[in-house]
C-alpha cells in the first residue's frame, strides 16, 4: 500500500470509530481492513497519548463532551482537572486545570479547540501536536498533553506560564529601549529555534509571549502552528486563517495563502512596532487587515512621542521595523536571528541591513562605535579648554566606582553570611552523630535560596553561580546545570544586569555540558554566546575574553574540531601568560585543555603528556596536590599515559586518582565512580580483564546508589563491562549488558549522540561473533548513518563500521561484495593505529584466503600479527586470536616448525578467557596439529 492509499484509509477508518465507544472501536478497524501497526497508528491519533489522553467518566466527562460553555471549574479531561477559565479566543477558550490521577502535582494550561474537525482534519491535527510535542526551549512553552472530548474536540495542555504580557511586562517594569531590544531578541531566538525545527507560530502577539518574573520571555499557543514540510489543504488553511489574529497576522495569512517562516518575521515586526512605541499600529477597515508598515506607512518614531527614546528610533530602528513588516515576504528578514541580528548590529552602533550603506551613514556609525578614540582625539585639540570639563568627569566615574563598589561589597557580605549560615549546623542530633556530606551540605544551600533571596536578586545570582560550581566539581551535572541556568537568567535579568558574571556561569554551563553527553548543539550554543557577551562587555584581548575563548575550545575538543579547539586554546594560553602570569591558575588550566586536545587527537601524545604535567606542577605549587583542581588534570593525565601505551604508569596514577577522589568526594559520588571506570578501562586494555570487571562493577554500584539502574551514567559502566565479558569470550554474558546499556543510551540521550552509535556498533560487533548477521547488519547501519552525519566519511569510526561491515559479509559468504567495500576501505585517508591495521591486515589474509591466494593470506596475516603485538604488546591475551590465525597460515604454507613455535608462545594467554570462549577449542585444534 503506497503511502496516499494508507492516508485515505488512515482517514476513511478514523471517520467511522472516533464516535464509538472505545470498547467498540479495535472490532470495527478490523472489519474495516487495519492490521495491528495500523490499528496502534489509529488509536494515537484518536487518544494521543494511551496514559493521559484517556477521558474521565461519571459527570465530569460527560460536562466535557459538551460545547465549551458547558466546562466548569471541577470537569475532568483526562489526567487533568479543570480549575476555571482562565482565557479565550479565536481558537477556543483557555482553562487552567491540575493532574487529577495523583501521580504528582502539575498545572497546565488546556486550549479547547473550537469546532469538531473532520477526519482529515483530525488526522492532521494530531500529526502536527507530535511535532510540536518535541519542541524543547527554555523560552517555548512545552506541549505536554493532547487528545479530544468524547464529542469530538480537540484539546492541548500546555505548559502553565505564570507572567506578564510582554508589552505588559516592559510597562510595568519600566524597561528602557536597549532592555526592550534585548528581551525582544530572546523572543526572536525561540521562534528561530521552531523555524529550524520546521515549525512555524502562526499566531505571534504580545498576549502569547508572557515575560517571567525572572525577565524571560516564554511563547505560548503553538496550537495552530504548522510543520514546514507538511502541505496543507484547502480546508486547512480556511481554519488556520480563521484562527488567527488578524491585527498581528501577516498579509498572506489573512489571505489564507500556505505560510512560510515570512510570516512569523512579520508579526515579530509588529510586535516590535508595539515595543518600540509604547502603543498598537493603526486598524484599517477595509478588508479587516491592517496597516502595512511599509515605506508608506506609519513609523514606529511617528507614533511615539511619548517615549523617552523618541528620537532614538528615528533612522535604524524604524528601518528594521519597516523591512520586517514589508507587505512581500521576499523583501522581509530571512529570518527570525536576522531580525535580532539587525538589532544587535544597531546595538553595537554598526551598520544594519535595513538602511542604505552610504558612506555618511557608516561614518556616523563609526562615530558613535568608537566614540572614546574619536573624543581623545579632540581632547588633545581642546586640552585646555576642557579642563574643567575633564575633572568633573572623572568625578562622576570615581562616584561610579564608588556606588559599584559599595554594591560589590554589600552583596560579598550576604553571600558569605549565607554560606557561613548554610554551613553551620543547627540540629546538635546530626552534628553529634555523623558529618554532613558535601553533597548535603549544598542540598541544603540550595533549597534554601528560593526561598530566603526573592528580596535580592545580585545575591541570589552569585550564590546560584557559586553553588551551581560546587555542584560541578562533586560531579553532580544534573544539579550543576539547574542551577547554572538559573544563575546565567538572573543575571541577564534587568534588576541585576550584570552580564560578564551571566557570562561566567554560562561558562561553567558549558564546561558540564561538554563533560556529561549533553547534546553538542547545547554546549555550542552556550559557551558562544558567553563569548558574544564577553566581547561586547569586556575589553579586547582581557582575561574574558581567554576564559570565553578556553570555554569555547573545550566544546569544540568534545565535538573532534580539533584545530579549531587547539586555536582557540592556544590564544586564551598567550592571553593568559601576559596578564595573569606564566605560572598562573588560569595559565594550568589552558595547558590541562591542551592536552586535553592532544590526547583526543592522538597525533601527538608526547605533546599532551607535556602538557599536563605543566599543568600539574603550576597546580601543585600554587594549591598543593589535594583539591579538585588537581585531581581532574591528574585523571587526564593518566589517559594520556593509557593511549601512549604507559599503561603501568597510567594504572599509578589512577590508583592514586582513586584515593584522592574517594578523600576530596566521598563514597558516593559520581566522580569516584568515574575514577573506577577509568582505572578499569587502562586494566582492561592491559588484558586484565577480570581486574577491569571489578573496577567496572565498582563504578556501577556507586551509580546505582546514586541515580538508579536507569540512567545514561550507568551505561557507561554497564557497556565497559560488557566488552570487557566479549573479550573474555563469554558472549552471552555480554550480550544482555550491551542491550541494556544501548536502551539506556536511547532513552537518556540526543538521537545522535555518538554514544548511541557506539553502543549500537558494539553489539552488531558481538552479534557477528555469535552469527547473528542480520540484526548485526541492521545495527551497524544506523551506527553508521550516525557517523556519517556527525564526521562525515573520512573518519575513524566510520572505517571501524565499515571494517565491521566486510567481516560480515564474509561470514554471509558474499566475497565479491566485501572485496568490493575493502578496497575502498585501504583507500582511505583516515589514519588508523595498530589496532586497527591490525584488523585491517586481517580482514586482508581471510578475503585472500577464500580467494585461493595462499602467499598473499599467508602475508597478510603476518602483517596482522605484528600489528596486533605492536597496540598491545607481546603477551597481551587479545593477540592469541591473531597468533593463531597466523599459525594456521603458517601451516598451510607448510611452516610448520614456525607455526608451533607461535602456538606455543600464545598458549599460557588461555587463562586469561572465559570457558565459554571459542578460542580454547580453537587453542586446542592448534596444539594438536603441532605435535
Amino acid at each position: 500500500m503506497n503511502d496516499s492509499a494508507r492516508e485515505a484509509l488512515i482517514q476513511r477508518i478514523v471517520s467511522e470509530v472516533r464516535r464509538l465507544p472505545e470498547a467498540d472501536r479495535r472490532r470495527r478497524m478490523l472489519e474495516l481492513g487495519a492490521d495491528s501497526v495500523l490499528i496502534a497508528e489509529i488509536e494515537a491519533l484518536l487518544l494521543g497519548d494511551a496514559e493521559t489522553s484517556a477521558l474521565g467518566t461519571g459527570p465530569s466527562a460527560r460536562s466535557a463532551a459538551g460545547s465549551t460553555a458547558e466546562l466548569g471549574e471541577g470537569d475532568t479531561l483526562g489526567a487533568w482537572r479543570l480549575l476555571g477559565e482562565i482565557g479565550s479566543g479565536g481558537m477556543g477558550a483557555v482553562y487552567l486545570a491540575e493532574r487529577s490521577d495523583g501521580h504528582f502535582d502539575q498545572r497546565v494550561a488546556i486550549k479547547l479547540i473550537r469546532g469538531i474537525p473532520d477526519a482529515e482534519t483530525f488526522v492532521h491535527f494530531a500529526r502536527e501536536r507530535q511535532i510540536l510535542a518535541n519542541l524543547q526551549h527554555p523560552n517555548i512553552a512545552r506541549l505536554l498533553d493532547g487528545g479530544a472530548t468524547p464529542g469530538g474536540q480537540p484539546y492541548l495542555a500546555m505548559e502553565y506560564i505564570e507572567g506578564e504580557p510582554i508589552e505588559q511586562y516592559c510597562a510595568a517594569h519600566s524597561l528602557g529601549l536597549d532592555s526592550r531590544l534585548r528581551l525582544f531578541q530572546k523572543v526572536c531566538a525561540a521562534v528561530q529555534y521552531a523555524h529550524q525545527r520546521l515549525v512555524v507560530h502562526c499566531d505571534l502577539k504580545p498576549s502569547n509571549i508572557l515575560v517571567r518574573a525572572d525577565g524571560n520571555p516564554v511563547l505560548l499557543d503553538f496550537g495552530i502552528a504548522r510543520a514546514l514540510d507538511q502541505q496543507a489543504g484547502p480546508r486547512e488553511l480556511k481554519s488556520a486563517s480563521a484562527w488567527v489574529t488578524p491585527l498581528y497576522a501577516s498579509p498572506e495569512q489573512l489571505r489564507g495563502e500556505p505560510v512560510t517562516t515570512a510570516s512569523d518575521v512579520f508579526s515579530l515586526g509588529l510586535i516590535l512596532f508595539e515595543l518600540l512605541a509604547g502603543r498598537r499600529t493603526r486598524l484599517d477597515a477595509d478588508d479587516h487587515t491592517i496597516t502595512l508598515l511599509g515605506q508608506s506607512a506609519v513609523k514606529p518614531s511617528e507614533l511615539a512621542e511619548a517615549m523617552p527614546w523618541v528620537s532614538r528610533l528615528r533612522g535604524d530602528l524604524d528601518a528594521i521595523v519597516q523591512r520586517a513588516t514589508a507587505t512581500d515576504p521576499r523583501k522581509r528578514y530571512e529570518s527570525a536571528e536576522s531580525l535580532a541580528a539587525d538589532l544587535q548590529r544597531h546595538l553595537d552602533f554598526r551598520p544594519i541591513t535595513a538602511r542604505r550603506q552610504s558612506a555618511g551613514y557608516r561614518l556616523g556609525r563609526l562615530l558613535r562605535r568608537r566614540w572614546p578614540v574619536f573624543a581623545a582625539a579632540a581632547l588633545l585639540l581642546l586640552v585646555a579648554g576642557a579642563f574643567t570639563w575633564q575633572l568633573a568627569r572623572e568625578r562622576d566615574r570615581a562616584l561610579t566606582a564608588e556606588r559599584e563598589a559599595i554594591t560589590q561589597a554589600h552583596t560579598a557580605e550576604r553571600v558569605s553570611e549565607f554560606l557561613v549560615s548554610v554551613f553551620n549546623v543547627s540540629n546538635p542530633n546530626l552534628s553529634q552523630n555523623r558529618k554532613l556530606t558535601a553533597r548535603e551540605v549544598l542540598d541544603r544551600g540550595a533549597d534554601r535560596i528560593e526561598g530566603e533571596l526573592s528580596d535580592a536578586p545580585a545575591v541570589k545570582a552569585r550564590l546560584l553561580a557559586v553553588l551551581g560550581t560546587a555542584y560541578r566539581y562533586i560531579g553532580e551535572s544534573a544539579r550543576a546545570v539547574d542551577l547554572l541556568d538559573q544563575a546565567a537568567s538572573l543575571y541577564l535579568d534587568p534588576r541585576v544586569d550584570q552580564p560578564l558574571a551571566a557570562a561566567d556561569a554560562l561558562s561553567a554551563l558549558a564546561v558540564v555540558y561538554s563533560n556529561n553527553n549533553y547534546p553538542a548543539s547545547k554546549a555550542e550554543q552556550v559557551a558562544s554566546e558567553a563569548l558574544r557577551l564577553r566581547e561586547q562587555y569586556a575589553e579586547p584581548e582581557s582575561l574574558p575574553i581567554a576564559d570565553a575563548l578556553n570555554t569555547l575550545g573545550i566544546v569544540r575538543e568534545s565535538e573532534d574540531r580539533f584545530d579549531e579547539a587547539e586555536s582557540l586554546l592556544l590564544r586564551s594560553l598567550r592571553i593568559r601568560e601576559r596578564l595573569a602570569g606564566k605560572e598562573s591558575r588560569s595559565v594550568a588550566s589552558a595547558l590541562h585543555n591542551l592536552g586535553l586536545v592532544e590526547t583526543s587527537r592522538g597525533r601527538d601524545l608526547d605533546k599532551a603528556i607535556d602538557y599536563f604535567e605543566r599543568a600539574l606542577s603550576i597546580k601543585k605549587k600554587l594549591e598543593g596536590d589535594h583539591n579538585p583542581d588537581y585531581e581532574i588534570s591528574l585523571a587526564d593525565y593518566a589517559k594520556a599515559l593509557r593511549k601512549d601505551g604507559q599503561r603501568e604508569r597510567a594504572v599509578e596514577m589512577q590508583r592514586k586518582d582513586l584515593e584522592l577522589a574517594r578523600e576530596l568526594y566521598g563514597e558516593r559520588s559520581e566522580l569516584l565512580a568515574g575514577a573506577h571506570n577509568e582505572l578499569g578501562y587502562t586494566l582492561h586494555d592491559m588484558g586484565r580483564f577480570s581486574e577491569a570487571a571489578a573496577e567496572y562493577r565498582a563504578s556501577m554500584d556507586i551509580r546505582r546508589e546514586l541515580g538508579g539502574d536507569s540512567g545514561a551514567a550507568f551505561a557507561i559502566p554497564l557497556n565497559n563491562l560488557a566488552s570487557a565479558y566479549e573479550d573474555m569470550g563469554d558472549y552471552a554474558a555480554a550480550e544482555p549488558m550491551y542491550r541494556r546499556s544501548l536502551q539506556l543510551r536511547r532513552s537518556g540521550q540526543d538521537p545522535d549522540s555518538p554514544l548511541i552509535a557506539s553502543a549500537e556498533y558494539n553489539l552488531a560487533r558481538l552479534l557477528v561473533k555469535m552469527g547473528r548477521l542480520d540484526e548485526a547488519h541492521a545495527l551497524a547501519g544506523k551506527a553508521l548513518a550516525s557517523y556519517r552525519k556527525r564526521y562525515g566519511q573520512d573518519h575513524r569510526n566510520v572505517v571501524k563500521v565499515e571494517m565491521l561491515e566486510v567481516e560480515r559479509l564474509l561470514d554471509a559468504g558474499a566475497l565479491d561484495d566485501a572485496s568490493e567495500l575493502f578496497s575502498r576501505l585501504v583507500a582511505s585517508p583516515v589514519e588508523l593505529g595498530d589496532m586497527f591495521l591490525a584488523r585491517r591486515h586481517a580482514l586482508a589474509a581471510r578475503i585472500a584466503e577464500q580467494r585461493g591466494d595462499a602467499t598473499k593470506a599467508l602475508e597478510a596475516s603476518g602483517q596482522a600479527w605484528e600489528a596486533i603485538r605492536r597496540a598491545w604488546g607481546e603477551h597481551h591475551p587479545l593477540t592469541l586470536e591473531y597468533g593463531l590465525a597466523y599459525a594456521r597460515q603458517l601451516s598451510r604454507g607448510g611452516e610448520q616448525q614456525q607455526a608451533r613455535a607461535i602456538v606455543n608462545s600464545v598458549a599460557d594467554l588461555a587463562p586469561a578467557f572465559s570457558e565459554r570462549s571459542p578460542l580454547h577449542a580453537e587453542l586446542a585444534r592448534a596444539l594438536r596439529q603441532g605435535r
